[in-house]
């Protein structure tokens, strides 16, 4: 199976799931995280973030509800940090939080997968899927570079904790924020950027030879942003890069000097940045 093909499955061996269970469990997520998790039905998979209460990223997570239960797919690599902070919040709610044996999939669906979903963010990002057991499936690098190719960023490497908002890397445009909820933690400040136009960076596709995850861009010798990914085709890749720059006909370096070549994704919607 071709890893281009729309029927091809990837194995996300990066991704984990996290159980959240409890008499308190909805109204516990619903309190913190940035997603509307109240009348969650079953069968549907949502996207949302936690963040600082200055509305700085921490975690990505996609979120599916199973009776009382809600699953979240998070990093894991930073999966004991993530619980760490969920249990900071825990105080007195009757709340377990535990980890699982969930595998986790993404591309074409599996057709004979209960937990099966639609990804939340992009329709060309295919499916997100979760079995018990193990099913053949390509490795997740061709995944990855779909999604670089797609101009979405996910977790930790590509989004810098306690560094990035929302905007920073679009996700407030992927469908990770429910506006009409009522307050998660770092709200004000996510509200306040969208609703007075405080957008200052938005990520982008990038084009150019040896780029380098963690390079920084530079514009007429001035810092103007960062690349956070490169596919495995090494000429594509992710990179932050403030909007002002783009705007300017000087063009974008990076440090062996080679011009970069920026294209925002069409679903940006860039008009209304």
């Amino acid at each position: 199976m071709a890893e281009n093909e729309p029927n091809a499955v990837f194995r996300l061996d990066e991704r984990c799931a996290l159980k959240v269970s409890g008499a308190d469990a909805e109204s516990f997520l619903q309190n913190i995280v940035t997603q509307d998790v109240a009348e969650f039905k079953d069968g549907e998979l949502r996207y949302g973030c936690l963040l600082t209460p200055q509305g700085r990223f921490l975690h990505d997570f996609f979120i599916f509800r199973d009776g009382g239960d809600f699953y979240l797919e998070a990093e894991a690599a930073r999966k004991d940090d993530l619980i760490r902070r969920l249990k900071m919040f825990k105080l007195r709610a009757k709340v377990d939080i535990a980890e699982t044996d969930i595998k986790v999939y993404a591309g074409a669906a599996i057709a004979d997968a209960k937990r099966s979903f639609a990804d939340p963010r992009l329709p060309e990002l295919g499916y997100r899927s979760y079995l018990e057991k193990e099913m053949a499936a390509l490795p997740s690098a061709g995944y990855r570079d779909r999604r670089i190719a797609c101009g979405v960023a996910e977790g930790g490497l590509e989004i810098k904790p306690e560094g990035d908002t929302l905007a920073d890397v679009n996700l407030d445009r992927l469908n990770a924020v429910s506006w009409k909820k009522g307050c998660f933690v770092g709200q004000e400040v996510t509200a306040r950027m969208k609703n007075r136009g405080l957008v200052k960076k938005r990520l982008a596709a990038v084009s150019g030879k040896n780029l380098a995850a963690g390079a920084a861009l530079t514009q007429n010798e001035h810092a103007v942003g960062e690349i956070r990914a490169v596919s495995s085709e090494r000429g594509r890749g992710l990179a932050v890069l403030k909007l002002a720059a783009v705007a300017e006909t000087a063009p974008i370096l990076q440090a062996d000097g080679g011009i970069i070549a920026v294209r925002f994704p069409i679903w940006l919607k860039m008009e209304n940045p």
